[in-house]
């Protein structure tokens, strides 16, 4: 079993780093905090879940313009500053002393290597110590400047780009998904970034130009930092958290425009923090991404068409029961933070971790960190942890490691422990949670495809099945009805036509009729009673999977194809495919979702590309050749059905698998 209480605790604990992934977070915890006071589903799946996409955060923030304005008199500060008198002793030739040290003549008598000569009358000095006059710079004012410039504006206007160069990346994400994927994905992404195509446009030439501006004002910060003043001072500080008004920051023009600065970039007074307080704020902030996890698991089921039995957030003791297009789910709350979604009996674990690796892992710390915890459940789990994705994947480069994608898109197959990045940062983290709560929704009902028509009570007996599958009520031209897994159970496939429905009853009332006569109907009398409703629970249970998950249209039996216990089905409407395909290698069925039959987007590749072409939209892992269409990989065995042929020689997973 794994929970938020496995996470390896060791001596890169991420407590104490900071990252923009974090700040993001923090702004989001009143509108966490008032959906979960309010304890209800539709308020939790719904509320904020990006941060720092506003208008106000793309452009040139106030006190920004006023270090615009003011930069230039913090330069000439830096070159022409002000100094007072002061006075040093040090040793000097006797031609350049003007001014004897009281300890002048101590010293000559007790250091003769400072003779030139020595006569009756006493010695002749080559050196003494003499006072000299200095102009020292090392005031107040000046510290004051220098520490503006090495630490305040240097790591604000740091933390300031970078920020924006996550959001430009975001904005780019956005602007290619009108080319990467699918329109499926396309739509619900900009739904959640609450915007159309146009002014994701528009943010990204703000952010593109604030980037620019606040690059400029750096690169002048940074040039600062080998001024004559900074170099002087070497660094130091005021040891101050705000500015100390002196005659000099109130009188001198351009001392008062470094001091208006300092001012709108004052830090708050830090005070030094308990044990028991570090434990509560660490606390805190663990709460507040496990809410931030499960409102993304709450947007993603709404996004699936699930609604809930009752309005609650799912508590410890209290799962929240929600229906959906294909049947009911289950969401249970662990009082860890651990959120479990169960469909058609399969339970699948979501896990929170804040701090599975720092923002600046290298790909040891990746494959340590991972591979250290526990594999041992036997349900599938989920580890969503606050990462950029960008980041992982550039320091994730093996195949093993599933730590970027929910979906079974190993080299081995489906892996029992996946692990997807999320940020308040990133418009696509939603996507790749919404992959993951369609595989633990969807995937299991396909799974348990086609259901056995069972009886509430009893058996149903393998005479009453031979009849039933012997009574020709299929019609000729569609699919079979039937399925047989052995002989003691019967499967429905499909819904039933009019003319077969019209078949059934006349069997089932000939059936009825028959038990009264002296024949083997009269031995399962009981069992014929409930065939009615066993059939009608069977095809209720047909029909919901029969519903497209890309418009929400049912469709109509003699859509669907195949035979067995595998089916497909093409949506009329918006040509959405669903259903399973055969592995050649260990037979296994492989159920998928495929919204487009068009090979996608063949320059989208490497880690990830599957939740980036179609996002939600897709069960199975396509072959990531993507040279021929409908040929997916087996969870099973990991096998491709073309790795061994030509049209698989450039798939980069199969030869990472070999």
């Amino acid at each position: 079993m794994l929970d938020t209480a496995s996470a390896p605790n060791d001596a890169r604990t991420h407590d104490d780093i900071l990252s923009d992934d974090l700040d993001a977070l923090a702004t989001l915890e009143k509108s966490l905090a008032d959906a979960r006071a309010s304890g209800r589903w539709t308020v939790l799946a719904t509320c904020q879940l990006l941060a720092s996409h506003d208008d106000e955060t793309l452009r040139l923030q106030a006190r920004e313009q006023i270090l615009i304005q003011h930069i230039g008199s913090i330069a000439r500060v830096c070159s022409r500053f002000i100094t007072r008198l002061g006075e040093r002793t040090e040793l000097l030739p006797v031609a350049r002393v003007k001014r004897p040290a009281r300890r002048a003549i101590d010293r000559l008598v007790g250091h003769t290597e400072d003779w030139a000569a020595r006569t009756l009358a006493g010695p002749i000095p080559r050196r003494a110590l003499a006072v000299t006059r200095i102009e020292d710079a090392d005031l107040y004012e000046n510290r004051m400047v220098v520490e503006l410039i090495h630490s305040i504006l240097d790591a604000d206007l740091r933390s300031r780009i970078n920020l924006l160069r996550r959001l430009k990346q975001d904005l780019a994400d956005l602007e290619r998904a009108q080319h990467e994927g699918t329109r499926l994905r396309l739509d619900r992404l900009y739904r959640f970034w609450g915007a159309e195509a146009i002014n994701a446009g528009n943010a990204t030439g703000r952010a593109f130009e604030t980037v620019r501006a606040l690059e400029e004002l750096l690169t002048r910060v940074q040039a600062l930092r080998g001024s004559e003043l900074g170099t002087i001072l070497r660094g130091r500080r005021t040891g101050q958290r705000s500015l100390r008004r002196t005659n000099v920051t109130d009188n001198d023009r351009h001392y008062r425009a470094a001091g208006i600065v300092w001012r709108e970039y004052e830090r708050p007074e830090v005070e030094r923090e308990s044990t028991d307080a570090r434990h509560e704020r660490l606390e805190a902030r663990h709460r507040l991404f496990d809410d931030y996890v499960l409102s993304l698991i709450a947007r993603s089921l709404d996004n699936l068409a699930f609604s809930p039995a009752a309005d609650q957030v799912p508590l410890p003791g209290q799962p929240a029961t929600l229906d959906g297009p294909w049947g009911p789910v289950t969401v249970y709350r662990e009082h860890t933070g651990v959120t479990i979604i169960e469909s058609a009996a399969t339970r699948t674990r979501f896990v929170p971790l804040l701090d599975l690796f720092s923002p600046d892992a290298d790909e040891a710390e990746v494959q340590e960190r991972w591979r250290s915890l526990p594999n041992s459940s036997a349900n599938p789990a989920v580890v969503i942890y606050l990462a950029s994705s960008e980041h992982v994947r550039s320091v994730v480069h093996d195949l093993s490691l599933p730590v970027l994608s929910g979906g079974p898109d190993g080299p081995h197959g489906r892996s029992a422990l996946v692990g997807v990045p999320v940020s308040p940062l990133e418009t696509t983290s939603l996507e790749r949670v919404a992959r993951a709560v369609s595989l633990a929704t969807l995937e299991p009902v396909l799974a348990d495809y086609p259901p056995a028509i069972e009886l509430l009570r009893g058996r149903l007996a393998r005479r009453l099945i031979e009849h039933i599958s012997g009574s020709n009520l299929a019609q000729e031209d569609l699919s079979p009805l039937f399925h047989r897994s052995n002989d003691d159970r019967i499967h429905l496939r499909r819904s039933l036509t009019t003319t077969e429905r019209s078949r059934l009853d006349h069997v089932l009332t000939v059936l009825e009729q028959r038990t009264a006569a002296r024949s083997w109907e009269r031995d399962v009398a009981g069992e014929i009673a409930q065939l009615r409703g066993a059939f009608d629970t069977a095809e209720e249970r047909v029909r919901r999977v029969l519903r497209c998950p890309g418009c929400g249209v049912t469709a109509g039996p003699e859509q669907v194809t195949r035979a067995g216990d595998v089916f497909s089905v093409t949506c009329r409407d918006c040509g959405f495919r669903w259903g399973h395909e055969r592995c050649g290698g260990c037979q296994s069925r492989i159920p998928l979702l495929e919204p487009t039959r068009d090979v996608p987007n063949s320059e989208v590749t490497g880690l990830g590309w599957v939740e980036r072409v179609f996002g939600r939209d897709a069960l199975a892992s396509p072959c990531w050749a993507r040279t021929v269409p409908n040929r997916y990989v087996c969870a099973a065995c990991g096998v491709c059905p073309i790795s061994a042929r030509s049209e698989g020689t450039a798939c980069t997973r199969c030869h990472a698998a070999k």
